[in-house]
């Protein structure tokens, strides 16, 4: 690799809020410790955690100017993202999130840039949760939406880098959650003014990767586990079905899929594809307040509630959704 693109600047977000000493001063470190001559600036955005990030970081802030810490008052993490993309230094070129119990894999950001060297735009790895025995890439899919780096075109470099081959947002509007936001990198000029939306808790993490995945074509992939993630609390990647975390999962997709078709621009096949997930997911919302009835599990009403008052629709289709999950059950009797 050659020089130009060892001092462009990467800017690396931090959204905090933790109750657990040393996650944050780990993930700092794992920024700090990347290999290669690359200049780094990390702002960490303290969403008034109960543990200051000015506690957990005193000896790395007092010695390290890469680090500043910027404090708010708690708005979540996507409005902590935002502020961090707001006070971004001058000359920032990429952009790079990672949650404050995530690790970069020391040589993450040296596949980052060999990517966008060679004129790419986007740049993901592969990731592993802890508490999971697949890696992102290995979670399964329906048929046809692993990612098979066999299928994709290699950038011919002693990295395991390559160039997404075919419609990257058809796949990330059907796979988004295959991309960690700690895994990813973006060349700031493609998007210099997207944010994370303010209309949604959860999921504003998979809007804003949709949004990025429409600005540009040129997008590669390291087919190697080089960001290695915390439990976190990600209800899209955790909430069992049947469970009264379900609901939040369900009404939370509703909202989502609303977003996604409202604010970005789609064809016809990928809005007819959103639009039949929002259908099954009003279905299944009545088919777990069901199951949570039938099993004396706790429902949370007032989920229910927001989802009526959000999605009208969901309303209309009750009954005739309630009929089909009865008619359902009397089916598998039989």
């Amino acid at each position: 690799m050659g020089d130009s693109n060892f001092y462009q600047l990467i800017s690396v977000i931090i959204p905090y809020y933790q109750s657990e000493r040393g996650l944050l001063k780990r993930c700092v470190e794992s920024i700090f410790s990347q290999q290669g001559e690359f200049s780094i600036q990390v702002i960490v955005i303290d969403d008034a955690s109960p543990i200051p990030a000015s506690e957990e970081l005193a000896d790395l802030q007092s010695k390290d100017r890469r680090l500043t810490i910027i404090n708010q008052d708690n708005a979540g993490p996507g409005a902590a993202r935002n502020n961090g993309l707001d006070h971004m230094p001058y000359g920032t070129r990429y952009v790079a999130f990672i949650d404050s119990d995530d690790c970069w894999r020391e040589d993450f950001l040296l596949h980052a840039m060999e990517a966008m060297q060679r004129g790419y735009d986007l740049f993901f790895a592969n990731s592993r949760r802890s508490g999971f025995a697949d890696t992102r890439f290995e979670w399964k899919s329906e048929a046809g939406l692993d990612l098979v780096a066999s299928n994709h075109c290699s950038l011919g470099c002693e990295r395991p880098l390559y160039a997404f081959s075919g419609d990257f947002f058809g796949y990330a509007i059907k796979r988004s959650n295959i991309i960690s936001t700690s895994a990813l990198v973006y060349r700031l000029e493609i998007a210099p003014d997207l944010r994370f939306s303010a209309r949604l808790f959860n999921g504003q993490d998979r809007l804003f990767k949709l949004e990025l995945s429409q600005k540009t074509d040129k997008v590669a992939f390291a087919a190697l586990v080089l960001v290695d993630e915390g439990r976190g609390v990600n209800i899209f990647d955790s909430a069992g079905w049947g469970t009264p975390e379900s609901l939040v999962l369900l009404t939370s997709y509703l909202k989502l899929s609303k977003c996604i078709l409202a604010e970005l621009n789609l064809e016809d096949n990928h809005r007819a594809f959103v639009a039949t997930q929002l259908t099954d997911t009003r279905y299944s919302l009545v088919a777990s307040i069901v199951h949570l009835l039938k099993t004396g599990q706790k429902c949370d009403w007032r989920l229910v509630l927001r989802a009526s008052w959000s999605d009208p629709a969901f309303i209309v289709m009750f009954v005739p959704n309630l009929l089909q999950v009865m008619m359902s059950k009397v089916r598998s009797r039989a």
